[in-house]
């Protein structure tokens, strides 16, 4: 089967981390002497780890003409990322997120979006090659919510699949008439609850908010439940994805390697299943390994850790 080919449209942007035994609590200061940076931005990480794990990937996203820009598109072209249908805004700069990571691996992050906002519907509508090149669109939220339904609407009228990270989850919801364009939408806990209504605190939860996305049109989705594995629909059956357990230092790109691997393993036609199960080892072998992109794993490190098990 031929694999078919992903455009990624998402964030991307510089990661500054500092890692600490625990965060600061309000009015309290720290000191760490553990700062690094590294490439990320969902939408950025979500293609790496397509790309590094067998997928065939193109990015969409606008960025500036400041240093950060350069390495960043740098660092995807490195990842053998298609970079060609990168919008360069002159005078802006990159999208800077700043991250905390605890001794246990938690992360917390605040998150300034620079030239990532910047791309609008009409972007999408001005760059229709972008999707004629691809059968999979991978999207975030962490762009102008109009810009990523219009290419939604794009992406679906060419016929292809589209696969939804909705992060961060707008308060309003998701319209129907774009939950029922998209074939996989993959929310964690806090995400679903925005989508729902219902708050997400064991599997009863998770599987009711399953259900009431269904209600809304998703056709399937997969609630990613953190260190508890997740929960999804196949045929009519609410089936349990386990979880994975192992030593975790960095939980940062989890779920940003889980949707990134579950798309490149759907482009070469296996199974859902196949694809779940293939996802959850390499997000867990993601957090084992500090950083965003620099966390993703190869398909020779997904399978070796697959033949121990």
């Amino acid at each position: 089967m031929t694999t078919k080919r992903i455009l990624c449209m998402g964030s991307i942007n510089m990661d500054l981390v500092m890692f600490m035994q625990d965060f600061p609590t309000p009015g309290q200061t720290i000191v760490t002497d553990n700062f690094q940076t590294f490439p990320g931005g969902k939408g950025g990480n979500q293609a790496v780890a397509a790309s590094s794990l067998g997928g065939k990937v193109s990015y969409f996203t606008k960025l500036g003409d400041d240093g950060f820009s350069a390495e960043l598109i740098q660092k995807q072209k490195e990842s053998n990322i298609d970079v060609s249908h990168i919008v360069i805004e002159s005078g802006a700069t990159a999208g800077i997120a700043m991250i905390w990571v605890d001794q246990s691996g938690q992360n917390s992050i605040a998150f300034t979006p620079g030239a990532n906002r910047l791309l609008t519907p009409e972007d999408v509508r001005n760059n229709p090659k972008a999707f004629d090149a691809c059968d999979i669109l991978l999207i975030t939220m962490e762009i102008q919510e109009e810009t990523v339904y219009e290419a939604i609407r794009l992406a679906k009228s060419k016929g292809m699949i589209v696969v939804l990270d909705p992060a961060p989850a707008p308060a309003y919801g998701i319209p129907n008439e774009i939950a029922c364009l998209v074939d996989y939408v993959k929310p964690n806990e806090t995400e679903a609850e925005t989508l729902t209504d219902i708050k997400v605190v064991n599997y009863e939860t998770a599987v009711a908010a399953l259900m009431a996305l269904k209600e809304k049109g998703f056709k399937s989705p997969i609630i990613s439940l953190s260190d508890a594995g997740a929960v999804t629909d196949i045929d009519g059956e609410v089936y349990k994805v386990e979880p994975m357990i192992v030593d975790s230092v960095d939980s940062t790109a989890a779920g940003d390697v889980f949707i990134g691997a579950f798309t490149a393993a759907l482009s070469q036609g296996n199974s859902y299943i196949d694809c779940l199960n293939f996802a959850k080892t390499a997000a867990a072998i993601s957090t084992t390994k500090k950083g965003a992109q620099t966390s993703v794993p190869d398909l020779n490190e997904v399978r070796n850790y697959k033949e121990k098990l």
